[in-house]
């Protein structure tokens, strides 16, 4: 009797725990969805991942058909994912961030570098957003998230994601060559670790240029996704 009223006392509390957990579920689902009411729905947009300029192939033409960039637009910030190829396998490639607050300021469209990095009334900002070594195949994948708000750790000072449904983005990926043990994991975590001086945009900021250890490869920016307002 003791052993049946023990086992009918332990099912008791298992019931009750999952009806607590259950409640505790209910509760949080509730906040979740009180707190974004009103809220403004999220936007998606998917783009095929063109090669950069600076890659010697036909600027922003697309690198494959399965080459795909997609962005998630909330009033919380910006959701980012990029699936490529024919990225050099062995090489160490970054991914940044280009927020541009104000697109109508530019003078093309995608707007240029000079417009992103020299002229402060795009009000935009650079950003790193991941990074890894490319296997054998040359494919790979990138994701991260960005918040609306300050970007104090960008390359330009003062500058935020104003509005993500207002603002332009670029996904850049930058191919930092061969991976050299001594400069890991700098290579996949900075923009110019493992890059000589003379391969680097001559427009780009002092901020860039101090981001990781000088080192003797050739750099270069080679694929990019433009979402564009």
């Amino acid at each position: 009797m003791d052993s049946d009223r023990k086992t009918k006392l332990r099912e008791a509390n298992m019931k009750r725990h999952a009806a607590l957990v259950l409640g505790i579920g209910a509760v949080l689902a509730a906040v979740a969805i009180a707190g974004t009411a009103g809220a403004a729905p999220a936007q998606v947009q998917r783009v095929h991942v063109g090669w950069h300029m600076q890659s010697g192939n036909v600027p922003f033409s697309p690198v494959a058909e399965d080459a795909r960039a997609q962005l998630v637009r909330t009033a919380n910030g910006i959701s980012y994912s990029i699936k490529t190829e024919k990225l050099m396998p062995g090489h160490a490639y970054t991914v940044w961030v280009v927020v541009i607050n104000n697109p109508a300021a530019c003078t093309a469209s995608p707007c240029s570098g000079p417009d992103i990095v020299l002229n402060p009334a795009t009000r935009s900002q650079i950003t790193y957003g991941g990074g890894h070594v490319v296997g054998a195949s040359g494919q790979a994948g990138f994701g991260g998230h960005l918040k609306q708000g300050p970007i104090p750790e960008g390359w330009l000072p003062g500058r935020s994601l104003e509005d993500p449904f207002a603002a332009d983005v670029h996904l850049v990926l930058n191919d930092h060559g061969p991976v050299l043990s001594a400069y890991m994991p700098e290579m996949i975590h900075t923009y110019r670790a493992g890059c000589t001086e003379a391969s680097l945009p001559a427009i780009f900021p002092a901020t860039a240029r101090a981001d990781g250890t000088p080192g003797p490869n050739t750099c270069r920016l080679f694929q990019v996704a433009v979402f564009e307002v």
